[in-house]
């Protein structure tokens, strides 16, 4: 064990032991605050639990992240603020806005369908549906119109439904001003080592359309990202394009509010936001070693496009009731992931072959991925006043989504079709939900909670094309149904009024789904399951919040345990990969804490740690892993720490000064070594220490801030794949860190 980790266990160790660490008043700016004899602390409020609390009352595991202080030090995407979050893990497939996993704890993400859901306030942003990647593909909203972020560990399956089973990521958007006119605008600039130079701009305005009634937010943004890895030729190794992977990215969106009477509202909500790129972040690798194929900072894929585009719209009612309140919201969801490769040195040849036509006619054989999702939910919930005897929510959801995944290689100009292949699915869930609280005495009450759902998915598999003998199929798979109960069991106890003790039983699923047929190619017997059952998991995990010395001190720490059944995983016959459930479960088991130290004196220092173990019970033949590997994903350590200074510098100026550390532990890339039937190989990823600095200046209404994120530039890759079609040729890639950026961020506020 090396030092750091020896470290890094006796201070997990001694955090648990004291209960002397997740900062409830870390990141944020705009909470309500309460005053004590001694200084003015932070109370930050959470709906988490679909009610208004502060974190210190919220029974369970939970994150508010007020992302203000990290885009003004050039930190711009979610995926960032999550290496600062314990608990919470992100799998950067790609490097690029949006693509990879979000997982936390023990959880990785396993099959198609996505284990974390995305919320937009009350919205779900998730596919439902494996075949929309859902487990691949995430909203990114960062850059929006964002109040705070709420990340809840553990699963959600009560209030939030299915695809939370390792929690839940919430952006909630700061309501539009009936009063005053609020705004920004914020102009960035960075510059990449060895890489381009990124241009970001961003801005809202809130403003009374009539005062006390009527109020609209409009916000947008326009950020180009610029690259950092070029593109070889992959046989000289030349520079064919420098900095391949530079990206645009825009969005807007409105958000109208209207105060009807006292107890009546309405709120309106609509936003667009789009990602394009040429390539990835994803670097070639000449082995299993992870030494480059040629620089560091290269790649061999043939050039190609990728667009990810996603539209919301909502509408929603809350009525203010004496008992009660009444909370209800339909919505619709769509994106598009729309991306593209140029195949011509693989495929060209191969389809005049086949096709009849003399060697060199076609002249372009691009593969395309054409990936949907529409999905309109509806959710009525009712929530009881706050008292001290009993608190409750029931409500009712129902979702409908329809996406379609087609996968295509024609041969141009000639259109040679030599393969089209389509997965249309529909998914429906109908689910009823409710929680009961009961205060026993004024500092100790239980919880108990229940989700019945019922969904169904049906899938058609359509496919057609030289490669499929030129006969063009249509099929109807078998449907998957669901019944569903997930439950909820919670007791909190507040010896003091700056103690909180809880002790938290929840359980999560994802739903049930058609799967795609595979055939053993000797016997024609069907190796694949017709359907992929639903898995469940279950968490149980113990914990303590509070504060210390008058507030000096702020923790939250954790112990927890998971139970992870069927889990849903893809499978591999003869190196075609399909989903599948798991026949036996994963347990996993690990600890978190935070500790925030804030003398008053316009210092605070914020750490976190996180430490999680995710392995097999059994041995599982399809998966190629035996009994006790260690899940994929998984870091086994997280740490974090951010220390901020901030002073004046005369009546109406104001400095700071800022310095952060981020540690993600290294993960396997796979259960075990490939063989001829299994196509993946195991090569870890790189464990990392990342440093970012920022210091700026407040003068009335403008700000300026300049920042260095990876001020040592450290190299390393943050996800690994090696994927082989024979089990002896190994294609292995990496996505590496980011290189040191160095940028200036200038911010009018009105």
């Amino acid at each position: 064990m090396s030092d750091f980790k020896q470290k890094a266990w006796l201070i997990a160790m001694l955090s648990a032991m004291s209960a002397a660490t997740i900062p409830l008043t870390a990141f944020a700016q705009d909470a309500d605050q309460e005053t004590t004899a001694d200084q003015d602390l932070e109370k930050i409020t959470v709906t988490s639990s679909r009610r208004v609390q502060t974190i210190q009352d919220v029974p369970a595991s939970v994150t508010a992240v007020q992302p203000g202080e990290f885009l003004e030090s050039g930190i711009n995407s979610v995926a960032d603020i999550i290496d600062y979050t314990a608990g919470f893990n992100i799998s950067r497939d790609g490097g690029q806005r949006g693509r990879g996993a979000i997982t936390a704890r023990g959880v990785s993400q396993q099959g198609s369908t996505a284990v974390t859901a995305i919320y937009v306030d009350d919205v779900p942003m998730t596919s439902n549906s494996g075949f929309a990647d859902g487990g691949a593909l995430f909203f990114d909203g960062l850059l929006g119109d964002v109040e705070r972020i709420e990340l809840i560990k553990g699963p959600q399956g009560t209030l939030f439904g299915a695809t939370a089973i390792s929690g839940a990521v919430r952006y909630i958007s700061k309501e539009p001003a009936l009063y005053e006119t609020r705004g920004s605008v914020t102009a960035d600039f960075s510059s990449i080592k060895d890489g381009g130079v990124s241009k970001q701009y961003r801005g809202f305005v809130s403003l009374p359309l009539i005062e006390d009634s009527l109020g609209l937010t409009i916000s947008g943004f326009k950020a180009d990202d610029a690259g950092y890895v070029d593109q070889v030729d992959p046989v000289t190794g030349e520079v064919v394009m420098e900095d391949a992977n530079e990206g645009e990215n825009y969005g807007y969106s409105a958000d109208l509010l209207y105060e009807a009477t006292a107890n009546l509202s309405f709120r309106i909500k609509g936003l667009k936001q789009k990602t394009s790129f040429g390539l990835d972040a994803r670097v070639a690798l000449a082995n299993m070693e992870k030494e480059p194929m040629f620089d560091k900072l290269t790649t061999t894929t043939s050039f190609g496009s990728d667009e990810l585009e996603t539209e919301l719209f909502s509408a929603s009612m809350t009525y203010e009731m004496d008992f009660a309140t009444l909370d209800a919201t339909t919505s619709k969801v769509k994106y598009n992931n729309v991306s593209s490769i140029d195949y011509t040195s693989v495929y060209a040849a191969f389809l005049d072959m086949i096709s009849g036509n003399p060697i060199g006619s076609t002249t372009s054989a691009p593969v395309t991925y054409d990936i949907w999702s529409d999905k309109n939910v509806s959710e009525m919930r009712l929530t009881s006043k706050n008292n001290d005897k009993y608190e409750w929510i029931v409500g009712l959801y129902r979702a409908e989504e329809s996406t379609n995944n087609q996968q295509s290689l024609i041969g141009q100009p000639l259109n040679i079709i030599g393969l089209i292949a389509s997965f249309p699915s529909e998914y429906d869930e109908t689910a009823a939900f409710g929680n009961f609280t009961y205060y026993l005495t004024d500092d100790f009450d239980v919880t108990a909670g229940m989700r019945y759902a019922e969904t169904e998915l049906a899938l058609r598999f359509i496919q057609d094309g030289l490669l499929v003998g030129g006969v063009p199929s249509d099929q109807q798979l078998e449907t998957a149904h669901g019944n569903i109960k997930t439950y909820l069991l919670t007791a909190r106890y507040r010896p003091n009024k700056d103690m909180s003790l809880y002790a938290r039983v929840a359980s999560g699923y994802r739903p049930a789904s058609s799967n795609l047929t595979v055939v053993d190619p000797n016997t024609g017997v069907q190796l694949s399951q017709p359907v992929v059952e639903q898995d469940d998991l279950w968490s149980y995990e113990v914990g303590a919040k509070g504060e210390l010395a008058g507030g000096l001190f702020s923790y939250d720490t954790s112990l927890w345990y998971i139970d992870w059944e069927n889990f849903q995983t893809a499978v591999y016959f003869y190196g075609q990969g399909t989903d599948g459930n798991a026949k036996d479960g994963i347990s996993a088991y690990g600890a978190e804490g935070s500790l925030l130290f804030n003398p008053g004196n316009g210092f605070t220092l914020n750490t976190s740690l996180a430490f999680s173990r995710s392995t097999l019970n059994e041995d599982e033949p399809e998966l190629f892993g035996v009994k006790g590997a260690t899940i994929p994903g998984v870091p086994k350590w997280r740490a974090s720490a951010i220390g901020r200074y901030e002073f004046e510098l005369s009546n109406n100026t104001e400095g700071w000064v800022s310095a952060g550390l981020r540690f993600t532990d290294s993960t396997v890339g796979a259960l075990v070594n490939g063989d001829p039937t299994n196509p993946l190989f195991d090569v870890r990823t790189d464990a990392f220490a990342v440093a970012d600095i920022s210091a700026g200046i407040m003068w009335e209404k403008v700000r300026l801030t300049a920042y260095v994120n990876n001020l040592f530039n450290k190299e390393a890759y943050s996800n690994v794949r090696a994927i082989s079609v024979d089990g002896v040729n190994v294609d292995v890639s990496g996505v590496p860190l980011q290189p040191t950026t160095v940028g200036l961020s200038l911010t009018y506020e009105f």
